[in-house]
């Protein structure tokens, strides 16, 4: 019952940053942030899973990167998805929070030199090894970003001169809704992440959750290299180019 009661209060505080982070947001963009709502909506059940829905930001004229590979584009918007599930026993343990994630980012503009639109696209996913799992020849961390995914191969039938390999798996930190949007935020709106920079309540919320999902990861990497340090995950699951030692 104490187990539970803590639990509780866990996602009663998560809610509670999630809605304090959109006010903050608020004060910078005009877009639609029923995400927010929408995840308060499924931690108000008590569950520590949720989808978030789309998250589309309109990136400004300003705003858009300088190195494209179309110039002539308007209506340049980055689009943020992630749904996941977190084993609350396994978060305290410092041990791997997440039992499911799908974490998308893609981008889609209109390409006016052609009429039609063009799209960007890249994922954070979780890998969950099996036993009986047939073991790809090349390397799996346990959490990789890999550009491409369904939401590529949904829209571009035609790849033109470009020729594509599945990209390289990188291994990467897990993140929850409030790191993959601070990962967003810094990546593709800089100015805006750089104005949250400065807001004591912005900072405070993602060195809590930077603890929770980036510490005990980054930790076991170090281990290998320092005996010293807690290791809780497998480091070779999760940085399989480690050389144990």
């Amino acid at each position: 019952m104490a187990k539970k009661k803590k639990e509780s209060a866990f996602i009663r505080e998560l809610g509670s940053d999630i809605l304090k982070l959109q006010q903050l947001l608020e004060k910078h963009v005009t877009s639609n942030l029923s995400a927010f709502t929408r995840i308060k909506s499924s931690l108000d059940k008590n569950k520590l899973n949720y989808d978030s829905g789309t998250l589309e930001l309109l990136l400004s004229k300003d705003e858009i990167p300088k190195h494209l590979s179309h110039e002539n584009i308007k209506n340049l918007r980055i689009l943020f998805s992630i749904k996941l599930e977190i084993d609350y026993t396994e978060l305290m343990e410092n041990n791997d929070p997440l039992k499911k994630l799908e974490f998308n980012i893609y981008a889609y503009a209109d390409d006016l030199d052609n009429n039609r639109e063009i799209i960007y696209s890249f994922h954070l996913d979780r890998h969950i090894f099996e036993d009986d799992d047939n073991m790809p020849d090349e390397i799996h961390p346990m959490y990789h970003f890999q550009f491409g995914g369904r939401k590529l191969k949904e829209k571009v039938a035609d790849y033109g001169q470009a020729l594509f390999f599945d990209s390289p798996r990188i291994s990467y930190h897990p993140m929850d809704f409030i790191l993959g949007l601070d990962f967003l935020l810094s990546n593709f709106f800089p100015q805006i992440w750089k104005k949250l920079q400065t807001e004591g309540k912005y900072t405070n919320i993602l060195k809590k959750y930077q603890e929770y999902f980036m510490k005990p990861y980054y930790l076991s990497i170090a281990n290998s290299f320092d005996r010293s340090l807690t290791q809780n995950w497998n480091a070779q699951e999760i940085y399989p180019q480690l050389v144990k030692r």
